[in-house]
């Protein structure tokens, strides 16, 4: 006789804060190849500092919390729970929105609620920051305190997702990397381009991604989030798959 799942209610510790610090903190310490990388300096006719030292500027930290704040969804949507577990606990949420504003949901919890949570008739996810307002303020004035209704209205909509794309697993860090990621390097005016380059494997030529600005981006500011990866034991992200799913995803330069 089939088990009914329990839903997980509670999350020990707060689960977005502490990531976010480290790998902003982690971003700061090599931010003038990433920024430069983004044509933060050219555009604004900008010599690079020397060196990552200094303070940042208002603008750098800016443009940082952005990259950190893509990065702290990938991690989010690294973690593991069981479906089953998942369908249960955000079932409960939608028949009581007010467990969500404990702020102890696990971490899974709250990234399906951000996935999907919508304050109208916007495309889902777009204001994520709302479900993630107490943690991860660092865009003032684009984050309001979620309704009730728009909690139980994301709890059904997530589990209806979850439902659609059941047995079909994949990494969805390297989505989530590639749609917010690609949209960051995209303002740099830089072509997304995929630069393949032949390698020998088993004595065979194969294929395999490499170089290019999109892909060197990638390479610079993943560090914090495979650190954070490795750490807690959870699946890695990979540039060639972001790489290919942003091509896929966005318009190919002319």
């Amino acid at each position: 006789m089939p088990t009914v799942a329990k839903p997980q209610l509670i999350e020990s510790e707060s689960p977005w804060g502490a990531p976010f610090d480290r790998m902003y903190l982690d971003l700061c310490q090599n931010r003038v190849p990433i920024l430069t990388a983004l044509g933060f300096y050219a555009e604004r006719d900008l010599t690079p500092p020397a060196s990552s030292d200094a303070v940042p500027t208002k603008d750098e930290e800016e443009e940082l919390r952005q990259i950190a704040s893509a990065l702290t969804v990938a991690a989010a949507a690294s973690e593991v729970m069981p479906t089953r577990v998942l369908v249960a606990t955000l079932k409960k949420v939608s028949k009581n929105p007010n467990l969500f504003f404990g702020r102890e949901l696990p971490q899974p919890v709250e990234w399906a609620l951000a996935n999907d949570y919508q304050r109208g008739d916007e495309p889902p996810g777009t204001h994520w920051r709302d479900v993630w307002g107490d943690q991860v303020a660092a865009f003032p004035g684009q984050v309001e305190q979620p309704t009730e209704a728009n909690i139980a209205k994301a709890a059904n909509a997530a589990i209806a997702r979850i439902q659609r794309k059941a047995g079909r697993p994949y990494n969805e860090a390297d989505q989530i990397l590639a749609v917010r990621l690609g949209a960051i390097f995209r303002r740099s005016g830089d072509p997304i381009r995929r630069h393949r380059e032949p390698v020998m494997r088993r004595g065979e030529a194969v294929y395999v991604e490499g170089g290019g600005p999109i892909h060197d981006f990638l390479e610079l500011v993943l560090k914090p989030l495979r650190a954070h990866l490795r750490e807690k034991l959870l699946a890695p992200v990979t540039t060639e798959t972001i790489v290919r799913r942003i091509t896929d995803d966005f318009p190919k330069a002319g």
